[in-house]
């Protein structure tokens, strides 16, 4: 192989696109695997997000976020169609698999606001 040939996952230094805040982020949905530590720069410090998955009652999520080593937020009782924040954006909880995934999709901010007050 010629070591002139780049990974094709590369992305060009110059670009028009903002940074990325999310790495894990994929067409509006990130896949928060079981278990798996999930690493987002925001506001100059390192967030922390890991998923967990129980099966009783019913199958539901946990997500718990961590800061400087301090949890500083935690969604409990996950099942779809509920929103959580992470690092100031709105996620909606698309599906929650059994030890396997919960999926989030990014939500719009006037539609997690009017979904708040809905739930009021």
């Amino acid at each position: 192989m010629s070591p002139d040939i780049r990974d094709t996952r590369q992305v060009s230094a110059v670009t028009d696109r903002p940074q990325v805040k999310y790495p894990f982020e994929f067409d509006g949905r990130w896949v928060l695997r079981y278990h798996v530590p999930y690493t987002v720069e925001h506001d100059g410090r390192t967030h922390r997000v890991v998923a967990t998955i129980f099966m009783q009652p019913s199958v539901h999520g946990r997500i718990q976020v961590n800061c400087e080593g301090r949890l500083i937020a935690e969604y409990d009782e996950l099942v779809p169609g509920q929103i959580v924040e992470i690092t100031g954006d709105s996620w909606r909880v698309a599906a929650v698999e059994y030890r396997t995934r919960i999926v989030l999709e990014r939500v719009a901010d006037n539609s997690a606001q009017k979904e708040s007050q809905t739930r009021e």
